[in-house]
């Protein structure tokens, strides 16, 4: 089971990569799952950024509410250490978006 979706993960990030583009009705169906286990495997696909996992959230799921938003960047950027990040994009991230 985790070889299949290590598979599936690498071929969503090959198609992402290759810049092609499905209609909405696709994307919003099978694309969703593999978006979702590419940005979930994604340190296991030596991948980093926010690429798969951005596109999984504007594509997939609710837009979230600024506070939300605000939320999640506050907490990456306060615990970037335990979760293996570097640089300071989400802190970024967070001051331009939630600080006004």
């Amino acid at each position: 089971m985790l070889l299949k979706k290590a598979v599936i993960a690498i071929l969503a990030s090959v198609f992402l990569l290759s810049g092609n583009v499905l209609p909405a009705a696709a994307q919003r169906g099978g694309q969703c799952e593999e978006l979702r286990l590419a940005c979930e495997n994604k340190r296991q696909l030596g991948e980093q950024g926010e690429g798969n996992c951005q596109r999984y959230r504007q594509m997939c799921q609710r837009q979230p509410s600024r506070q939300q938003v605000c939320q999640e960047l506050r907490a990456a950027c306060m615990h970037k250490g335990q979760l293996g990040e570097q640089g300071e994009g989400n802190c970024r991230r967070y001051r331009e978006t939630c600080r006004r």
